[in-house]
């Protein structure tokens, strides 16, 4: 991968107007300063997104999302940053050097070729070795066809552990690379001479694709009783197992389409429910389900479908992953297959039915294999809320008319209501609740407000708490960034408390030591992603435009003065100290009359600017 020098994204930058970009994707009409139209993330009728031409930013106010112009095209054409740049480089007639990759981009690269390679020799084997015959008869006995089984690419691990390794040795591949590729354990003790065993060994592969369709890791399913069930590939440069969803390239035409993504179990489950022509399906990669998978599914989805076994640990699962999607501002439902829900069947999955004698199917692989494509189909299509699905579970086995019933039910349901970011939501979560129990309204919103948790607040109103004199100074210093030469002559990055606020001052400094004016990089060099946000929620919206050097000039008025203050106690301090001995006391007494001189200066500089 090219790395694109500051100076030539600072030039695409500068070359791109922001307004005409957007442009082709939203209509905007002028505002002020301003540029507003219909979001592009979000279905709404009122106008929140806002573009500043002036910065060259855009903010969604309905979404959160914003940025440059840069960000802008990764997230409406889905691109990597290097791809979204060489496209407006294109447009702007800007060329991107194509000097030396860097190390860890050139084993990236070699990484994907290798895994794509070996990807290929798996499923040869598959196709053609007569040692796969128990790999070809497990998934024909699951009931997938040879198509689904040539579109997930799967494969199959010799029982040879030491096949692998000479294979690719002979393909000139180097064994210090080798090491580090996940492919082989790191056991030192399953060495053969210079040779390495292999991780997946006489196992049904199946290939982990990135979004953009590159092989990046392997799942691997036994097929003796010899290791675990399911093994996974060691996390490498390409590949980090919280942040990767399986199926997620395959399921991706369908996702953008509908807008809707089904959250499965396992590998098993996103195929048969492909096999079913449910295509919008994808999988954790067996450790559960994390906010970082929950913001790799917030750029293409606005639905999330819960459909995890429905046995105790998946309802425990589908319990812990609808906290998770409605913090970041998901919508949830939830496929129950089958789980007991209200009028819903008396039997549990993974039971007898008492009519059939027949096991109940439990999870999609199961339904497919056991009642075919269409019964798993249909079962898809059936979703309930995840308020009605943890309701019906909190009340299994539990008699709602004791206190200690309704004191269970409530506790069970508190978690996830106080993630829901719609504040009209939680109060008819409240309000069911209550009647459903036949407890007074009040009684229980308070209970709920009591429980230590504070009151979430909607994702567009995220930072309505006080803003610090920090932040609000560097707020309004990003917005003016002409005047950050004397915020970093007047104070150092220590004196400021608020840890968002040093964040913007750490990036507006590095920008400004290696003369940097592309907000890009700007937002690049701010770590926390809600900061970068906030930042670009300022930027857009106009505010600190009127009278932007006063409120920098008092914002570190203020800072400063807390500064001097807090050493004034500190040296009235050791001035207390030092009286008990005597020593030291004259240079103590010289440093705060000099400091007691900076303040006085300060606070008349302060009231003069009050006066004005």
């Amino acid at each position: 991968m090219v790395r694109i020098p500051p100076q030539v994204i600072d030039e695409i930058a500068r070359k791109t107007d922001i307004v005409t970009l957007i442009g082709q994707y939203v209509t905007l009409k002028p505002r002020g300063r301003e540029c507003i139209g219909l979001s592009p993330f979000t279905q709404e009728k009122t106008p929140s997104f806002y573009v500043n031409p002036e910065k060259g930013v855009y903010h969604c106010f309905s979404s959160g999302k914003g940025g440059s112009v840069f960000t802008f095209l990764m997230e409406v054409e889905k691109l990597s940053f290097v791809e979204a740049a060489e496209q407006l480089a294109e447009r702007a007639g800007v060329e991107i050097p194509k000097g030396p990759e860097d190390p860890a981009s050139r084993e990236r690269d070699s990484l994907r070729e290798l895994y794509n390679r070996v990807t290929g020799s798996f499923r040869h084997l598959f196709r053609e070795s007569g040692a796969a015959a128990s790999a070809r008869a497990y998934l024909s006995g699951r009931k997938i066809s040879a198509e689904i089984q040539e579109r997930f690419a799967i494969g199959y691990a010799p029982a040879d552990p030491w096949w692998l390794f000479s294979f690719l040795r002979k393909k000139q591949y180097s064994a210090e690379f080798l090491a580090k590729t996940g492919l082989f354990s790191a056991n030192t003790d399953t060495r053969r001479g210079d040779q390495v065993r292999a991780l997946f060994v006489n196992r049904l592969m199946f290939p982990i694709h990135d979004a953009r369709g590159d092989v990046i890791a392997f799942g691997g399913r036994r097929l003796s009783d010899l290791g675990p069930k399911y093994l996974n590939s060691p996390e490498t440069l390409l590949f980090h197992k919280g942040s990767t969803l399986y199926g997620l390239f395959h399921a991706l035409p369908q996702m953008r389409k509908t807008r809707r993504v089904y959250l499965a179990e396992g590998y098993m489950d996103v195929i048969a429910l492909h096999q079913a022509g449910v295509e919008n399906s994808v999988a954790p990669l067996g450790t559960a389900f994390t906010a970082s998978q929950a913001g790799l599914l917030r750029r293409y989805v606005d639905t999330v479908i819960l459909l995890f076994d429905s046995d105790a640990a998946g309802v425990r699962a589908t319990r812990v992953a609808a906290e998770i999607i409605e913090e970041a501002g998901l919508r949830c439902e939830v496929c129950t297959l089958g789980a007991e829900v209200p009028n819903g069947p008396p039997a549990a999955a993974g039971e007898s039915d008492l009519r059939t004698g027949d096991r109940k199917p439990k999870d999609p692989a199961e339904i497919l294999e056991q009642l075919g494509p269409q019964e798993l189909q249909n079962a898809a299509a059936c979703t309930i809320t995840v308020y009605d699905y943890l309701l019906s579970q909190s009340l299994l086995g539990v008699d709602a008319m004791t206190a200690s019933g309704r004191e269970f039910v409530l506790r069970e349901l508190f978690p996830y209501i106080s993630r829901v970011r719609s504040a009209v939501a939680r109060d008819s979560y409240l309000e069911a609740v209550a009647d459903r129990l036949g407890m007074d309204r009040i009684a229980v919103r308070e209970d709920f407000f009591q429980q230590g948790k504070p009151e979430p607040k909607p994702a567009v109103e995220r930072k309505q708490e006080t803003t610090s004199i920090d932040l609000f100074l560097m707020l309004a210093t990003v917005v003016n960034r002409e005047f950050f030469p004397f915020v970093r002559r007047t104070i150092t990055m220590e004196e400021l408390r608020d840890s968002r606020a040093r964040d913007i001052f750490v990036a507006l400094e590095e920008c400004y030591r290696k003369e940097e004016e592309s907000i890009e990089l700007l937002l690049s060099r701010i770590e926390d992603t809600d900061t970068a946000r906030l930042v670009t929620e300022k930027l857009s919206s106009g505010e600190f435009s009127e009278n932007a050097e006063r409120a920098v000039r008092d914002g570190v008025y203020r800072v400063k003065e807390r500064s001097l203050l807090e050493q004034q106690k500190r040296l009235d301090s050791l001035l207390r100290r030092a009286g008990e001995t005597a020593n030291g006391v004259e240079q103590l007494l010289h440093e705060k009359m000099v400091l007691d001189r900076e303040v006085l200066k300060l606070r008349v500089l302060l009231d003069d600017r009050t006066a004005e």
